[in-house]
């Protein structure tokens, strides 16, 4: 007897039983992996684009950040002519500016000495310590110990000063008001002959030795542009 065939119906179900494809889990571990890897990446990304510099070294910054509470000049107060005569400067005592051609020799003055030699030798990295002529006499020598011997110092009194000292670098400027403030050893260390100096290595010495009067005409003629 003849086998009968199967009805083409139940043919074709089990032709789509066979081929139908195999569910797979999805690799939700994988996936989570990869999401916190990515985002990961991306904030490194950010922060490294946006903080882009903020660790580069900086002596002046440092310099600023030891000190602390300083009086910081606009870059545009700092200009660099060479002129005569007596000048108006934005800060008192100045911390830079046009000045005279002529550099105030680093020393310790008993009297006021001319605001245009003294900014001429902050341009060549010195620091100039100013006091009220009240000053007593013992506190005075506490400074001038600070001064002597060193070729990047000076030292002497300032009528109207607002406070009992000052200090003055090239751009930079802190008051005080007793000698034993430990910002006036931190301010010397840092900016004399420091990073804020125009011209960092130009004498400080041959210029002029004034107490006040008319400075000795000695050109300056460490640079052509000091």
């Amino acid at each position: 007897m003849a086998q009968r065939s199967a009805p083409t119906s139940s043919r074709a179900a089990v032709r789509r039983a066979k081929s139908a494809p195999v569910k797979k889990p999805v690799p939700w571990g994988f996936a989570a992996g990869s999401v916190a890897l990515a985002a990961l990446l991306i904030g490194t990304l950010v922060f490294a684009v946006t903080h882009t510099g903020s660790a580069a070294p900086s002596p002046l910054r440092d310099a600023d950040q030891a000190v602390g509470n300083l009086v910081k000049a606009p870059t545009a107060e700092l200009t660099r002519q060479h002129k005569t005569g007596n000048l108006k400067y934005a800060q008192s005592p100045p911390v830079g500016g046009s000045h005279s051609p002529i550099w105030e020799n680093c020393a310790v003055y008993p009297t006021q000495i001319p605001n245009e030699n003294a900014v001429h030798s902050l341009e060549h990295g010195a620091v100039w310590i100013t006091y009220d002529p009240s000053l007593p006499a013992a506190d005075v020598a506490k400074l001038k110990a600070k001064v002597t011997g060193d070729g990047y110092r000076l030292l002497s009194p300032y009528p109207g000063l607002k406070s009992k000292v000052s200090l003055q670098a090239w751009g930079r400027q802190v008051f005080v008001d007793t000698v034993t403030d430990k910002r006036i050893d931190t301010f010397l260390s840092k900016y004399t002959q420091g990073p804020q100096t125009p011209e960092r290595g130009s004498a400080c010495t041959g210029g002029t030795n004034v107490t006040g009067t008319t400075p000795a005409e000695t050109p300056d003629v460490k640079t052509a542009s000091g």
